[in-house]
Formats: structure tokens, C-alpha cells, sequence
């Protein structure tokens, strides 16, 4: 794994025991949206299903994709990120994961709330996806983040991927200033069909970042 800037954080491939902080930690980048896509009404509902996902297999927010940091005997952060090819199957991942441990009512619920969003133009092939990255808000403003992500852009050139590529809800305009900071650089501006009240979500800037010491202008523009 890539070195870590702070000497006292180390990052770890997580395993199906990490599920409660782990699912804590996505949680965090999901909010309200998940809340609506699980349909519960809250954090304390989103988090024990997000627990019971995790420790499955080959799903968006499967312990395979994850990477963490740790700070002693404490998980800090968490990465998860996978190829733009497996998207689509991932996708069909976490519906199997949820027929499984949630039943057939609450997964056909939870499809019919997530439909649109299947639908929204996240990555493109060819690219490293970095699908949720999230730093314990005791522990943030410490460069984790950054380590996190640097830690994504060496699993992507270690399969031979060019460009990372994520997605920043528009409303986070803390996140957006971050990558931007990082080097990547709008690619679209999108806003979602999803019509949720109380959800705040209203669409997401896609992120790329080129690895080949080429600037994201060359794709993409300036985030406004």
C-alpha cells in the first residue's frame, strides 16, 4: 500500500469483521439518500443494514473493495473503489447481497427507490472509480483523506488504470473544494431525475483525474 503522510495512521485491507465501523464510515458519505434507499427513517436503521452488507461479496459496499486507515486499534477512514468494468456488476452484487440478508419485500422497496440512480453516469470504462471515501469527523483536517486517495490512485495504476474518477454531491461543497485541491477536475455536472423530498440530494460533479502526470483539463474543466 502507499506510504502514509502521518506516521501514525497505517492503512489495511478490511476484512468481514470490520463491518460496524466500517458501515459507520459510509454511512457518513450517504445521509439522508441512503436512509431513503433502505427506507428507514435515520442513521441507526442505514448503518445496522449497511452492517449486515458489508461482510458479503462482491457488492458496492462489500469489505472486498474497502481499504482502511487505522490509528492504533481505531478505524479513521475508509476507501472503496473497484474498475469502472465492474460497476455493472457490483451493481447486480448488491441486489443479491440485499435478497439475502434483507428479503425479497425490502430489496424489491429498496430497487424501486434507487431506480434513477441507476441510471446516472458515475464512470466511464477505462477508468478507477472511487466509490466512497469517508474520514471519522474527529480525526479529519489530518491529511487521511489525502492519503486514502493517493492509496486509490496506486491501486489504480498497479492494474494498469489511467484515470480516477469519482462523484461529489453538489451540495458538498467541502468535498469539492478537497478534490479539486487533489487534482481532479470536473468532467459533468449532473443533476439526478431522483425525486426524494427530505432527501438532500440533488446531483453530483464527476471527478477525473489522469495518472500519467497529464492535467484533468485535457478531459475536463474547471468545477463552478
Amino acid at each position: 500500500m502507499a506510504p502514509f503522510a502521518n506516521n501514525s495512521v497505517s492503512l489495511r485491507t478490511a476484512v468481514p469483521e470490520d463491518a460496524v465501523p466500517a458501515a459507520a464510515l459510509i454511512y457518513e458519505t450517504a445521509l439522508s439518500l441512503g436512509d431513503y434507499v433502505f427506507g428507514q427513517t435515520g442513521p441507526e436503521g442505514t448503518i445496522r443494514i449497511l452492517t449486515i452488507l458489508f461482510p458479503e461479496k462482491s457488492h458496492l459496499f462489500s469489505y472486498q473493495y474497502t481499504t482502511l486507515a487505522e490509528e492504533g486499534n481505531e478505524v479513521v477512514g475508509l476507501l472503496q473503489a473497484l474498475p469502472a468494468e465492474e460497476l455493472q456488476r457490483a451493481g447486480v452484487g448488491i441486489f443479491l447481497a440485499c435478497l439475502k440478508t434483507l428479503g425479497l419485500r425490502s430489496t424489491i422497496r429498496g430497487i424501486r427507490r434507487a431506480w434513477p440512480l441507476a441510471f446516472e453516469p458515475d464512470a466511464k470504462r477505462g477508468e478507477f472509480y472511487i466509490n466512497t471515501l469517508a474520514v471519522a469527523s474527529a480525526h479529519r483536517n489530518r491529511g487521511i483523506g489525502a492519503g486514502l486517495l493517493r492509496e486509490a490512485e496506486r491501486q489504480a495504476r498497479e492494474r494498469g488504470i489511467g484515470t480516477c474518477s469519482l462523484s461529489v454531491m453538489l451540495h458538498n461543497t467541502a468535498a469539492l473544494r478537497f478534490y479539486l485541491r487533489e487534482g481532479y477536475c470536473e468532467d459533468l455536472r449532473y443533476e439526478t431525475k431522483l425525486r426524494a423530498p427530505g432527501v438532500q440530494y440533488a446531483g453530483f460533479h464527476r471527478m477525473i483525474k489522469p495518472l500519467d502526470g497529464g492535467r484533468a483539463s485535457r478531459k475536463g474543466k474547471p468545477a463552478t
